[in-house]
């Protein structure tokens, strides 16, 4: 979805100076291009009441499509936590609907279902601090002494811009469900000092980094190459816009900082999950969905060595693809691994359709581990 879609989907309420949209990538795509918060990087708390009612079985949280950027944990407990995204996607489940039936029949109260604060980093010292102090906290402040001027890691003390989003459950169905509501000013009005931040950690947003992590989990790209992809669609801008995009560093960043950003996530992939992992999210979240999956198949490590079930196998194709070998098809030529069809080496089996023309037409591509 390009930009312009994006901005079809905002609800502007001009009255209280907030807007609506639905779940998904609109959200960030309407912080990324706020004036206030264009040049900025963004900290946030926890998101609240979101936890609560997924425990009680009311709501669940799905991820949009491509998301990988996040983590997953366990807590002390047993239950599973994982990062929260502005791009998370809420759906009633049975109860929840059963409740909202009883909320939309004034027997119930409505309740949000998604509460989060969001704010300014305060990056550069340009922001006036709550205190008042610009860039500094003001002589006597409780924070003047502390490091950073933070209390903890979520004090919101160097800047006054801070992000409201909210949902109710009675909305959660509604085309744009998810409020945001923009709050204050990095500078008071009368101040003649010009706000410039300097943006020191990554502030790329959540879709540029998936992008990042697909392309290196599934090609092993080098930040090198990484980096001529994320700069493809500014081939032809001007400086202007390279400047700005440069300074906002929420598409582009530094090589040193993608470069830390990759070491990161390959540490995070190493320790927390195998390339089979990575395989069957791809496989479960991305690939089915789209109509791409013949066949896969989990090993059963309790088969026998030499048994086929005890191996990864995964067969891809598309619509496309099969039409046209049913269509024109005459011949089904298959080429294995040794041909260079990959660069892991992976055993690989590609099946082509020839048609009378003897031109070849790829009909589907078989991986296994056997």
């Amino acid at each position: 979805m390009n930009n312009s879609n994006f901005e079809n989907f905002i609800e502007y309420n001009t009255a209280e100076n907030s807007v609506n949209v639905p779940f998904g990538r609109t959200a960030e795509y309407y912080l990324k291009n706020h004036p206030l918060l264009k040049n900025i990087r963004l900290k946030s708390q926890s998101r609240k009441k979101t936890p609560e009612l997924v425990k009680e079985g009311i709501i669940t949280i799905e991820r949009v499509e491509g998301a990988v950027d996040f983590i997953e944990w366990r807590t002390k407990t047993g239950q599973t936590k994982s990062t929260n995204r502005i791009d998370d996607i809420v759906k009633l489940t049975e109860k929840g609907e059963e409740l909202v039936k009883q909320i939309e029949a004034g027997v119930k109260k409505d309740k949000l279902c998604w509460s989060w604060v969001m704010y300014c980093a305060g990056d550069g010292n340009s922001c006036q601090y709550e205190c008042g102090g610009i860039g500094k906290c003001i002589e006597g402040c409780q924070n003047e002494a502390l490091p950073n001027n933070l209390k903890n890691y979520n004090d919101m003390h160097l800047c006054k811009v801070c992000i409201i989003s909210e949902v109710y459950l009675s909305k959660i169905d509604r085309p744009c469900p998810l409020k945001i509501k923009v709050l204050n000013s990095h500078l008071p009005s009368n101040v003649l000092t010009t706000h410039t931040p300097q943006i020191n950690r990554l502030s790329l947003t959540r879709q540029v980094r998936d992008n990042i992590i697909i392309n290196r989990r599934a090609d092993h790209k080098t930040t090198k190459n990484i980096k001529a992809k994320i700069l493809a669609p500014y081939n032809g801008a001007n400086e202007e816009d390279l400047q700005e995009a440069l300074r906002n560093q929420k598409e582009l960043c530094e090589d040193k900082k993608l470069y830390r950003f990759l070491v990161r996530d390959d540490r995070r992939t190493k320790e927390n999950a195998g390339p089979w992992t990575i395989l069957h999210y791809l496989v479960n979240e991305i690939l089915k969905p789209k109509g791409n999956v013949l066949y896969y198949q989990q090993p059963n490590l309790s088969s026998s060595e030499t048994s086929s079930e005890r191996f990864y196998q995964l067969t891809l194709s598309n619509q496309l693809w099969l039409k046209n070998a049913q269509r024109y098809g005459k011949y089904c030529i298959g080429v294995d691994s040794k041909y260079d069809l990959n660069s892991d080496r992976a055993p690989v089996l590609a099946v082509v359709a020839k048609n009378d023309a003897r031109f070849g037409t790829p009909l589907v591509f078989g991986k296994k581990k056997n």
